[in-house]
């Protein structure tokens, strides 16, 4: 599905070519099987694919889009540290150090935290992580969705807006969610881009009756 983002799309539509679609994932079924894959087998499968549940649920990801609203946010910075036992113990100095909680957003992993803040305050970070310091990028944007609370139980919203920015070529340096918060930071100059096509994709599901 990775490599069709919009193969759910189409499915829901009811516009496949089942055959030519077979075709062109065979090559990709014999790898993941590790044997050859019959061509009419691979018709069978993508015949009982759930199209009417995805129909479904593309209209409840539609819904959660005509509720929601986009923003921008430029001068974003991204530091990525080590992740050691005194971590968090420098987190919450940072969080005492840096003014407003909103300027502070943390994405913890299993070996490294991520920092997003303004690009004024990564002096801040690294003079707290010193040589824990991975890696730096500064002059990034921040675009933030705001949707319903409805999106924490749709399935498929995040992956959609993710989908859309990366058909049209623009690279997500790094994406958070925080209940009905959507972050995804982007190079500065992709920022008008990004934010143009979310909310295309909002007008869009706002026009549909």
């Amino acid at each position: 599905m990775q490599k069709y983002p919009h193969i759910e799309e189409y499915f829901a539509l009811g516009i496949i070519n089942y055959r030519a679609m077979a075709r062109a994932i065979q090559n990709d079924v014999r790898q993941e099987l590790g044997k050859d894959a019959n061509l009419l087998s691979i018709v069978t499968a993508i015949r009982r694919f759930p199209a009417k549940k995805m129909r479904g649920d593309k209209e409840k990801v539609a819904q959660v889009l005509s509720e929601s609203h986009v923003n921008l946010k430029y001068d974003i910075g991204v530091i990525t540290v080590r992740l050691l036992p005194e971590s968090l113990k420098k987190i919450e100095k940072l969080h005492s150090r840096i003014a407003g909680l909103r300027a502070l957003q943390v994405i913890q992993g299993l070996q490294t935290v991520t920092i997003v803040t303004e690009d004024r305050f990564l002096d801040t970070v690294k003079k707290i992580f010193g040589d824990e310091v991975i890696e730096e990028r500064e002059g990034l944007a921040s675009v933030i969705v705001t949707s319903p609370k409805t999106i924490v139980e749709t399935s498929g919203v995040i992956s959609h807006f993710a989908n859309i920015l990366a058909l049209d070529g623009i690279n997500i340096v790094e994406m958070m969610s925080s209940h009905t918060e959507t972050l995804f930071i982007v190079d500065e100059k992709d920022a008008l881009k990004s934010i143009e096509i979310i909310r295309e994709e909002i007008k869009k599901a706002r026009s549909i009756p």
